[in-house]
């Protein structure tokens, strides 16, 4: 069973219409298939929002642009509905970024039901994929804090990314939203490689279920065959949620009933994907970030000085 955001495997698509994200991170070299960029190619070049906090969205293994397109696009449509009325398009965008990087192989017809096959590459892809996307964070001007939301996947990156923040400098690191981890739980406990990743996050919520078919049984044989100390059968983060003694600012929740995919919000079961972004809102408080965020005036210095960054979703009123 392929580890597949989207829950399908077929030839690529276009993104669904309607999907035009402010700020997108290419970490790809090609829309399916291809290999890992040496960095990452922001579009547009300039930030058009000039931004000091980002939320930067990561799909998960086998995601082909299209896929992770969709899966980006039901996010923002979800959250529109959760935020209400006042909480308008606009103020979501100048917040995201959307990561696509090459977790997928580009096979067509039935042989693209064997995309699974490149999963313990996909692990390297994903590790290697860190440092790249740090590289790129430590050099955006103005970004003072950033935030994480990933899949599957995708957490491994966001881990890994993390932590090379940590060792050697760059943004912030606030909110950190892990969906479906298949990240190995001994890799977050004491000791583990990750472990100080989880700790340096100032807050972290992990969505995981019991009922992720995905993570009980392709994960533990696709991990043990990538390379690298990977374990040997290891439990999914996303699965159970974390072990006791997990250091850091953490909470877990259940969501009832939720396969792999249906975290984003693109899913057809309605009451997983609900509970699931949901619990994004409320975390990153989206609605109640009610003021529109525009591109600063041309020429315009940003903001210098050491005050902290204000926490995502406290609003300030507005004079």
């Amino acid at each position: 069973m392929p580890l597949n955001g989207c829950g399908v495997v077929a030839r690529y698509f276009a993104p669904p219409d309607g999907y035009q994200p402010g700020l997108v991170f290419h970490l790809r070299e090609r829309q399916e298939g291809g290999g890992l960029r040496s960095d990452v190619r922001q579009e547009p070049l300039r930030d058009p929002f000039t931004r000091s906090e980002v939320i930067v969205l990561v799909h998960g293994f086998n995601n082909h642009y299209g896929e992770a397109s969709v899966a980006y696009h039901g996010f923002r449509l979800r959250q529109y509905e959760h935020g209400g009325p006042q909480f308008i398009p606009p103020a979501l965008e100048g917040l995201l970024a959307d990561l696509f990087w090459p977790g997928d192989a580009g096979w067509w017809g039935l042989f693209d039901r064997g995309d699974f096959l490149v999963y313990p590459a996909a692990v390297s892809t994903a590790r290697d994929a860190a440092p790249r996307l740090a590289r790129h964070l430590r050099s955006m001007p103005t970004l003072r804090t950033v935030h994480f939301i990933a899949h599957s996947l995708g957490c491994r990156i966001v881990l890994e990314t993390i932590d090379d923040l940590r060792q050697h400098g760059g943004p912030t690191v606030g909110k950190v939203c892990l969906m479906a981890a298949a990240v190995p739980v001994f890799e977050v406990q004491s000791g583990g490689n990750l472990s100080a990743a989880m700790e340096y996050a100032k807050e972290m919520r992990i969505l995981y279920s019991d009922d992720d078919a995905v993570l009980r049984y392709a994960f533990p044989p696709g991990q043990t065959l990538a390379s690298g100390s990977e374990g040997r059968f290891p439990t999914a983060l996303g699965l159970h949620g974390p072990p006791p003694g997990v250091a850091g600012q953490i909470d877990s929740i259940d969501i009832n009933d939720a396969g792999h995919s249906d975290y984003w919000g693109h899913s057809q079961k309605k009451l997983a994907s609900d509970a699931a972004t949901k619990s994004i809102a409320d975390f990153f408080r989206f609605g109640l970030w009610k003021r529109t965020l525009t591109a600063r005036a041309p020429g315009r210095a940003p903001r210098t000085g050491t005050a902290e960054p204000r926490e995502l979703g406290y609003v300030r009123a507005i004079r």
